[in-house]
């Protein structure tokens, strides 16, 4: 099991440990794929076993991700820069109409979406990249992803600690949670769709 693997590493590394718990807080945004949630949860498993104190895995592991939401930002404000100097082209798939879109919808739901981040696997990383894209404050949207951090951050722990220790409880849990997450996105997602369908039909149906 590699969790197993990534406890023995830590363990071995001592207080250099705290730094792979921030860099896996920090490539869940810019890796989206990276289980970074799995490995924070260990830093509750140490904070019962005695070996690291609670407090600072939280500290280290939102600072971690604050530091990958900012690197998504300036990828989106790296990409808006280069629209405006080629508005005509496209970059990584996206055209400039479509970038104008996400810089609309940044700008009425932002906040929100800010403030419940890292709550969302998958999509974390991107609206940080439409954060800096429709250029939100950096200050507000780090300061917002922070508190979204500190939130999710705590809760993993606590999750951590309540397993008592019990890898392959921790595993089981997490499995779970990252299924239900995803299956909340998808029939959002699917919601969405709808929506947009039925709008698309009603308007077509107007003289």
């Amino acid at each position: 099991m590699w969790i197993e693997h990534v406890d023995k590493l830590i363990g071995a590394l001592g207080p250099f440990g705290f730094l792979v718990l921030g860099v896996a807080a920090m490539l869940e945004y810019v890796v989206p794929p990276f289980p970074g949630d799995t490995i924070v949860l260990l830093g509750g498993v140490y904070a019962v076993r005695g070996e690291k104190p609670w407090w600072l895995v939280l500290a280290v592991v939102t600072a971690g991700s604050v530091l990958g939401a900012a690197i998504n930002y300036a990828v989106g404000k790296w990409l808006a820069k280069r629209f405006e100097a080629n508005p005509g082209r496209s970059f990584f798939g996206l055209t400039h109409a479509r970038l104008e879109s996400v810089q609309a919808r940044m700008r009425r739901a932002g906040p929100w979406l800010l403030l419940v981040n890292r709550f969302l696997p998958g999509i974390r990383g991107i609206i940080f990249i439409a954060a800096g894209a429709a250029r939100v404050p950096r200050v507000n949207a780090l300061a917002l992803g922070a508190v979204s951090a500190l939130a999710h951050s705590g809760l993993v722990l606590a999750l951590g600690m309540a397993v008592g220790g019990n890898l392959e409880r921790l595993t089981l849990l997490v499995s779970r949670y990252q299924y239900a997450v995803i299956g909340l996105l998808g029939v959002a997602a699917l919601g969405f769709g709808v929506r947009a369908l039925t709008r698309r039909r009603e308007s077509a149906v107007e003289p």
